[in-house]
């Protein structure tokens, strides 16, 4: 702590009552007290909250790993939401006749389990309900994972911009078809899906950077 203290300037330290930290854990409660007067932070600890279960981050990370994005959000107290620049794609949604924004993502955050998902884009001030593909693209054989995000009823061109989306549900795992025309039969229904979820009537946004070209 004294190392927090001297070299980042450490005034407040906030933690849980079960918090530990150092070696072999032992920087306990008790022990981050002590050091507290002898330091001259401020030590508040806070109570467990719990929602049926636990909150906790681990438990949240397990949730967003496994895709249960909806029961995650409960916990956090706000939707789960993926940040990323649209760079150019392969321009195979565009050729299906549902372009994506393709999102580059930073690699050290963790991304839910690969599938569809409803979810609201937001680009600058606009909203706009999405289906989200996160994955590999089995279809057409395995590649890198993805984040690729269809915005309804929306033309333009968003390369450059930075876009949240923020994840209402898990539609379905990420699936492999046998063909093409089976794939779009599908994303059909999962726009449609999509759109019934989040809202029956998309509303007309006004945006200077209209929507995705991939």
């Amino acid at each position: 702590m004294g190392v927090l203290v001297g070299a980042l300037g450490l005034r407040e330290l906030v933690v849980g009552p079960d918090f530990t930290v150092g070696r072999n854990r032992e920087g306990n409660v008790a022990v981050l007290t002590e050091l507290a007067s002898a330091l001259g932070y401020t030590l508040t600890v806070v109570e467990l909250v719990v929602l049926g279960s636990r909150v906790s981050s681990s438990a949240i990370r397990a949730l967003i790993a496994a895709g249960e994005v909806a029961s995650a959000a409960a916990l956090l107290g706000r939707p789960v939401a993926v940040w990323g620049r649209v760079v150019a794609g392969e321009g195979r949604g565009r050729e299906l006749g549902f372009p994506t924004a393709n999102l580059l993502t930073d690699p050290d955050v963790l991304l839910p389990a690969d599938g569809v998902y409803a979810a609201w884009a937001e680009v600058g001030p606009a909203r706009y309900p999405a289906a989200v593909s996160i994955g590999v693209r089995p279809t057409f054989g395995p590649g890198p994972r993805t984040v690729e995000a269809y915005l309804l009823d929306f033309q333009g061109n968003i390369y450059g911009e930075d876009v949240k989306l923020e994840l209402v549900k898990r539609l379905r795992p990420e699936l492999s078809f046998k063909t093409v025309a089976e794939l779009v039969t599908q994303m059909e229904r999962d726009v449609e899906e999509v759109r019934q979820l989040l809202t029956q009537r998309v509303t007309a946004h006004d945006s200077p950077n209209p929507n995705p070209s991939a």
